[in-house]
């Protein structure tokens, strides 16, 4: 007993020793600390699929490339910050849980080697150098030479003159909190934030509102927005939204001009994506 008490004191006498050296002179113990992380295969697109792409990230090899391309300066970390993420790493495990709406223990299992406190510490970083991103891919058309183009587009699919986009909401399922979860209890009793999105003749969206509990109505959303305030001040003359039945007629739609072509939203709706009755 005595010997083996001996033997532990000179093992940890030694180890004390060792850790007061410079770093430089550490040996193996100190490198093997420094390694660089090596993140799986599962952290890149190399040898996924398309099909694969799509259905874990949502979006194609081309999309996640160029928004890639347009965040990565937002993303490179410090070059004096050991153990770095690398930029693809930190959008792929962001998209993966924005996609999958799954927790973190469940992207973490898909992108090994990120722990706990370094995605919740990059995760704002990413989602904000996204949304950074709104104004150059969402934009209402806001110029005449736009809107005459987005008139002619929608009249050529379905002769439906002077519109500037078809509008529509859908709900994107939460977990409400717990205080106020009677305002996300929508009308099939899930729990959802409502989405407004206004789209053009190729199915773009051109306008988009998120900020409202599940059990706000399609048309109070409405009501309530930028856009329709622009149309009620005359900012885009004689155009027009079409609508399922859920919105009803507004004041900007009563050109008698148009009253013959607003039979004709529901096949415009259909043609565009929407599931107008």
């Amino acid at each position: 007993m005595e010997v083996l008490f001996i033997e532990h004191a000179q093992r940890r006498r030694a180890q004390e020793q060792h850790q007061q050296l410079p770093p430089h002179q550490q040996g193996p113990q100190r490198q093997r600390r420094r390694q660089e992380r090596i993140f799986q295969t599962g952290t890149t697109l190399l040898g996924l699929r398309e099909h694969d792409i799509i259905q874990r990230y949502r979006l194609n090899w081309q999309a996640i490339q160029q928004l890639l391309h347009d965040i990565e300066p937002q993303l490179a970390p410090s070059l004096q910050i050991p153990h770095i993420i690398p930029p693809e790493t930190k959008l792929l495990a962001v998209l993966h849980m924005l996609a999958s709406g799954s927790s973190f223990q469940t992207t973490g299992a898909l992108v090994a080697g990120i722990s706990q406190p370094s995605f919740s510490a990059f995760l704002p970083k990413v989602l904000d150098a996204i949304i950074s991103l709104t104004p150059c891919h969402i934009s209402f058309p806001n110029t005449q030479q736009k809107q005459q183009e987005t008139k002619q587009s929608f009249y050529q699919i379905n002769g439906f003159p002077d519109v500037f986009g078809a509008i529509d909401c859908t709900h994107v399922q939460i977990v409400p909190p717990a205080e106020t979860e009677y305002l996300y209890r929508n009308r099939k009793h899930t729990h959802s934030i409502i989405v407004q999105a206004i789209v053009d003749h190729r199915g773009l969206i051109t306008n988009i509102v998120a900020k409202y509990p599940g059990s706000v109505h399609d048309s109070f959303i409405f009501r309530h927005c930028t856009i329709n305030q622009h149309f009620q001040d005359g900012q885009y003359g004689n155009g027009l939204l079409v609508a399922d039945q859920g919105y009803g007629i507004q004041p900007m739609d009563h050109d008698p001009i148009c009253q013959p072509a607003l039979q004709q939203s529901v096949p415009l709706m259909r043609h565009i994506g929407g599931h107008a009755p």
